[in-house]
């Protein structure tokens, strides 16, 4: 199995109120350096592949209860922090978010770029398309509608590829004899002109040590599948019924065969924040304390960042096959709702995006990897990334000191890295 930590550069990363903790218990303020810097060694120490950062342009703070609350508000930039991260940690990876649909191709190609050599090879890019209006409120660009902020997204590709392709690997020749640094014949111009995108080029920073960075991708909807089965490499797939994640994984590998890929060269992996405890009713405290949070305000709330409209304004009661139509945002999870158990409104936001709902994976650490194997094997998923429900730097030690060690007894999650890079550590052997 592959793992990633899923989290945000705020106080309460995935699960609502996750920073709420006994203050006693408070080693690092989550703003601290200190704070990441712990997070960050524990799970090189547990050969996670990479920490990931999820993010949006300005947090989702038009709702008064989500600021109050602390739900994606403060958020501050990860691509700031990650540079800090990297020169604390020798092999793990670092993926961050940044979108197609308010980003220059140039900007984002030179700043990936760019971290690629500062990170020494482990960074990832995680290609959003946005879902937020409020994001294009920030940034005084209007949000396209679903399927166009995709044709966007695809063009964007199509420019950033040029990109990174115009300035060849050897072209920095360094003939310190000759006073020449640059062979100006392996440095090209690219002149892109899409219908949305344009940029002249060549790309102004040498390839990193991946020769481009590992690129990362959510999409559920059809739109998003279809391009994640294009460009990424990584694939974040939504919460729902275990047949409908294996008829997704399936779907995705045979849109990758059908963009003449190689289906497993696609990493898949679902997202879930296990407890464990020695005794399986100590877990399972835990997982009521978290639960029991946020109620109904914050859950909906939650919502009203991700679904294009105030979904405040209906009835908790509505289904969620019933308000689909009403989505503008991110539509994937809503589509596997309605689909699957069709729950309320009120039902759906108490789960959506709570990481400890899922009980399979509350118990003691060999529960829990049963539970993790049963759902790897029976979806031929790649892994999981965990996102914290309570402290993180409390939580990811629990999930690295109990849990994976559990699950490499097994010979599921390696011991070691494989390489020096991300792209090595996802697709190269493993090695104790």
């Amino acid at each position: 199995m592959h793992l990633n930590a899923f989290m945000l550069y705020c106080p309460g990363s995935v699960t609502r109120l996750s920073w709420v903790y006994p203050r006693e218990k408070i080693r690092h303020q989550w703003w601290e350096m200190s704070y990441w810097e712990e997070i960050a060694s524990t799970l090189e120490r547990g050969s996670f592949d990479a920490l990931f950062f999820a993010d949006n342009i300005g947090g989702y703070g038009q709702s008064e209860t989500s600021m109050r609350s602390g739900f994606h508000f403060p958020l501050l930039d990860p691509t700031v922090l990650v540079p800090r991260l990297a020169a604390k940690t020798d092999r793990l990876g670092f993926v961050v978010t940044m979108s197609t649909t308010f980003t220059s191709p140039y900007q984002l190609a030179r700043s990936m770029q760019t971290l690629d050599h500062v990170t020494e090879g482990r960074i990832g890019w995680n290609i959003v398309t946005s879902v937020n209006p409020h994001e294009g409120d920030n940034v005084g660009i209007p949000l396209p509608a679903h399927d166009e902020r995709y044709e966007r997204a695809h063009e964007f590709m199509d420019a950033v590829y040029a990109l990174w392709d115009s300035f060849e690997a050897d072209a920095m020749v360094m003939d310190h004899g000759n006073g020449v640094l640059i062979d100006t014949d392996k440095v090209h111009r690219v002149d892109f002109e899409g219908q949305w995108h344009r940029t002249a080029g060549p790309m102004c920073v040498m390839p990193g040590p991946q020769g481009r960075p590992v690129l990362a991708q959510a999409g559920s909807s059809n739109a998003g599948r279809d391009f994640a089965a294009k460009h990424a490499e990584m694939i974040f797939a939504p919460a729902g019924t275990d047949q409908q994640r294996a008829e997704m994984v399936a779907d995705l590998r045979t849109r990758a065969s059908d963009n003449g890929r190689d289906p497993y060269d696609l990493r898949i992996v679902f997202t879930h924040g296990p407890i464990v405890a020695e005794h399986a009713a100590d877990a399972e405290a835990i997982q009521a304390e978290v639960l029991e949070r946020p109620g109904p305000a914050n859950d909906i709330a939650a919502m009203v960042s991700t679904v294009g409209f105030d979904v405040e304004e209906l009835s908790p009661d509505t289904r969620i096959s019933e308000m689909l139509h009403l989505v503008t945002g991110m539509r994937g999870p809503f589509e596997t709702a309605a689909n699957g158990d069709d729950p309320t409104l009120a039902e759906f936001a108490k789960r959506f995006r709570n990481m400890a709902a899922d009980s399979r994976f509350v118990g003691t650490p060999t529960d829990v990897a049963d539970a993790l194997v049963a759902l790897t094997d029976a979806t031929d998923a790649d892994g999981f990334q965990f996102a914290p429900t309570f402290y993180a730097p409390d939580y990811y030690a629990m999930v690295v000191d109990q849990l994976v060690p559990e699950l490499q007894r097994r010979g599921r999650v390696r011991t070691g890295y494989a390489g020096d890079t991300l792209r090595d550590n996802l697709f190269g052997a493993s090695h104790d």
